[in-house]
């Protein structure tokens, strides 16, 4: 498991934390503390229109899991046979299609866990397609 902590008290992390200029803070706003909703599995520690002290602080609320498994590369090929290169002249024929990062299974949904950041402004890690074909004469 790897763990790090998210937001790292900036006051302008949550969204709607800047009265909406970082974002809807009503998109999210069921999944909050209150009252009435007393869990400890919710995203926000309590519901506040603007900046508010109590929840910029640094704690262990913001300890996040990013444990991740993602699928970094894989090629799949195929090797023509021999009996049919050999009717058009070469030794050699494969055709095969590659990729690289193509998914990650996660918990965590904010941002990419393999990004090596606390409040997810990194340009993400880019998917890569490419397929070919090799021959030899």
């Amino acid at each position: 498991l790897t763990y790090r902590v998210i937001g790292d008290g900036q006051k302008n992390f949550l969204p709607g934390s800047t009265i909406g200029a970082e974002g809807n803070i009503f998109k999210n706003a069921a999944d909050a503390w209150s009252i009435v909703n007393p869990s400890q599995d919710v995203f926000y520690p309590r519901m506040h229109l603007g900046y508010n002290a109590n929840n910029a602080q640094t704690s262990d609320w913001w300890l996040k899991d990013m444990s991740m498994c993602r699928l970094k590369n894989l090629e799949l090929g195929y090797s023509l046979p021999q009996s049919l290169i050999t009717k058009v002249a070469m030794g050699y024929a494969r055709v095969f299609v590659r990729g690289t990062n193509l998914f990650q299974f996660s918990s965590f949904r904010l941002w990419d866990p393999e990004l090596d950041t606390n409040n997810g402004l990194q340009y993400p890690i880019m998917a890569t397609y490419s397929m070919g074909l090799q021959i030899r004469f």
